[in-house]
């Protein structure tokens, strides 16, 4: 619901200062604690009157409170692209989202569950006069996101911060729980564990063998710790190296040296989303092609390299969703 003009028209005055202190915070949307945890989003109320439709109003609880939305919203704002993937896998366009265009066009996976959807672009620091010319009923963000911020956007129009501290799946119910979506949520979830299934039966065929993700920054590597990941590790059943560098979101950064060291049996890498160049796809990967020591890494040698879309390398749902399709294919030949 939109609020009051007083709480609008502070926002207006205070965008010249956000332009200044929020640059940090745009680009805040990992997940430190990725780990699968039960969280039954939206138990507490019905989901259907028994016709399939969704029951409004309800209260939404998020991790800064609750609001209760009177109808079903169709005008939302998503200002995290980490949660404009989660309405994408919905198949629930919001009006504007943060880095739209530019992820898009990086990312095929994204850019598949983006076809035909007109979604404005906020630029990759949420442009808040964009954001107000768009007139949303509701906006959404993530507690590792924007979820700070969350004053600031509520006088703009009911906000809403999903928890991202719990698995994808509960994320996903929350949103869907959002608008409306909870029957399409399940759908998701079904197949999302028959693909995880799927990837585990191809990495039963490899066990024993260490396997490392990693995130390609282009002068060096950011490891994706099981501690993060634990859908690959404790789900699916690869088995990780152990001892590595735990520090950052995602995990700690290594040079190609030590990458020597840990002797991968597998290696799965993804470009860092950020530094990645839509005209040059892969381009932070293959730039360590012609270096001696990743030609003398085991898994180069044995050609058990496999390159993920660039969404992997950080908490999408989409991203897991491509992270478990990588292992099915080529660990299941």
């Amino acid at each position: 619901m939109k609020k009051k003009l007083s709480g609008i028209l502070s926002v207006i005055l205070a965008t010249a200062v956000v332009a200044g202190c929020g640059a940090g915070q745009a680009t805040t949307d990992t997940n430190a604690n990725n780990k699968t945890q039960t969280v039954e989003a939206g138990a507490s109320q019905p989901d259907t009157k028994g016709t399939g439709e969704p029951v409004y109003p309800r209260t939404i609880k998020h991790t800064m409170g609750e609001v209760t939305l009177e109808k079903k919203p169709e005008r939302v704002a998503s200002v995290d692209i980490m949660g404009t993937d989660y309405f994408l896998v919905l198949d629930f366009a919001p009006i504007v989202s943060e880095g739209f265009e530019s992820t898009k066009s990086k990312s095929p996976i994204f850019a598949k569950y983006a076809e035909g959807k007109t979604v404005k672009d906020l630029g990759g620091k949420t442009n808040l006069e964009t954001l107000l010319e768009m007139d949303p009923e509701v906006i959404v963000m993530t507690s590792t996101g924007k979820g700070s911020r969350f004053e600031e956007f509520n006088k703009m129009a009911d906000s809403i911060v999903i928890d991202f501290s719990v698995d994808a799946p509960n994320r996903l119910m929350k949103i869907a729980e959002v608008i409306g979506k909870e029957e399409k949520a399940k759908q998701v979830l079904a197949d999302f564990d028959k693909l995880k299934n799927e990837a585990k039966a191809a990495a039963d065929k490899h066990k024993g063998e260490t396997v490392l993700f990693l995130v390609s920054n282009g002068k060096d590597f950011t490891v994706m710790h099981p501690k993060n990941f634990p859908i690959y590790y404790e789900e699916v059943g690869l088995t990780p190296i152990t001892g590595l560098p735990e520090d950052g979101k995602i995990g700690g950064r290594i040079g190609i040296e030590a990458l020597s060291e840990l002797a991968p049996d597998h290696i799965f890498i993804a470009e860092n989303r950020r530094s990645a160049k839509a005209e040059e796809p892969e381009g932070l990967i293959h730039i360590w092609k012609d270096h001696p020591v990743w030609k003398n890494l085991k898994a180069v040698k044995n050609n058990h390299v496999y390159t993920m879309d660039t969404l992997a390398g950080d908490t999408f749902f989409l991203g897991e969703i491509a992270g478990l399709e990588a292992i099915k294919i080529n660990l299941g030949k």
